[in-house]
């Protein structure tokens, strides 16, 4: 089941984590974005299997936005194989959702990853499934180098 994230998902959506040497969304940029209003509730999805969340994809857009401009954190959890199909389906019901409410563009997704770290083994099979599923779903994604150091864990 994909949908939504809740007020009750919150220590859910706070321990999400990934080990892909790529940014993603971590607890201090969620609660900063939902402050700030960059990141909102329903700009972040959830894939649940048994009630329990496997997925989460969270979208950003500038504070006072109606509609989110880019999806800025797809993550899997590793025990699910097929990272990319369980991304493509969480990417498609957000941006089936963002359009029945009127947004009129899909978000780009936006990878963020170190230069000094491109053509490194594990990052390319970061982006490869995150390519996949950004393909399967429609959208574009666009791999923003960076020289600036982020935790990955």
């Amino acid at each position: 089941m994909f949908r939504v994230s809740q007020r009750t998902d919150d220590q859910s959506l706070l321990r999400f984590s990934t080990r892909d040497p790529i940014a993603w969304v971590d607890s201090q940029q969620l609660g900063l974005g939902l402050a700030a209003g960059s990141i909102r509730r329903e700009w972040i999805w959830l894939a649940l299997v048994d009630d329990k969340p496997v997925a989460r994809a969270v979208w950003w857009g500038p504070a006072g936005s109606v509609y989110p401009i880019e999806l800025r954190c797809l993550i899997v959890a590793s025990s699910l194989p097929h990272p990319e199909l369980w991304g493509a389906a969480i990417i498609r019901s957000a941006h089936r959702a963002f359009a029945e409410a009127g947004a009129l563009f899909v978000p780009e997704f936006v990878v963020t990853v170190d230069a000094g770290r491109r053509g490194d083994a594990a990052i390319e099979r970061a982006l490869a499934w995150r390519r996949e599923a950004a393909r399967q779903a429609g959208a574009s994604m666009v791999v923003a180098a960076t020289r600036a150091s982020f935790v990955t864990s």
